[in-house]
């Protein structure tokens, strides 16, 4: 993936975590049943995205949890929170989402409640809607994993479809994937 946002920081997104760029910034991550969602202001050049791993913050019995991002409910409240303190307006909100595959271990079981990629989509687009919130480009579900980069200042996305996550931790073979 070479030459992509050349000059610009880069940003690798690990598992729990969310990220906002006022400053045009890289963010790359690597995604199975976890969920990246993305909001982008267009006139404000302003972006953020989340990593969440697991959909629903109160099923966690650990109240407290410091790694806010790293539920799809807390983690798409907290990015909005963050985006209303910087005046941008919800209605101007591009959103995108990524992720969420079910993997080679529910496979025959996509139903199940195991299947946490199908229940981080599920929290995504329900707490979306009822923020009146609609995803304009979507690449979730299915059984491989994505690396994903995210371009926080044009909302552009490049995406490869995984064979392996091991593959993609180590590819170098330049290959760019899908813009979306």
């Amino acid at each position: 993936m070479k030459g992509l946002g050349q000059g610009l920081p880069k940003v690798f997104l690990q598992t729990g975590d969310c990220f906002i760029g006022v400053q045009p910034t890289l963010v790359t991550t690597v995604l199975g049943s976890c969920l990246a969602v993305t909001m982008h202001a267009p006139s404000r050049g302003i972006g953020t995205i989340c990593h969440a791993f697991l959909p629903d913050s109160s099923e966690d019995k650990r109240r407290g949890d410091p790694q806010i991002c790293r539920y799809v409910d807390t983690a798409l409240q907290n990015m909005l929170e963050s985006l209303d303190k910087l005046g941008v307006p919800r209605r101007d909100l591009v959103i995108k989402m990524f992720g969420g595959s079910s993997g080679i271990a529910v496979r025959g079981m996509e139903w199940s409640s195991y299947n946490i990629g199908r229940r981080n989509i599920e929290m995504a687009r329900k707490l979306l809607r009822f923020a009146r919130l609609d995803v304009a480009v979507e690449d979730v579900g299915g059984s491989r994993g994505r690396k994903i980069l995210f371009h926080t200042a044009t909302g552009e996305i490049w995406l490869k479809r995984l064979r392996s996550v091991e593959r993609a931790l180590f590819d170098g073979d330049g290959d760019v994937g899908t813009r979306l």
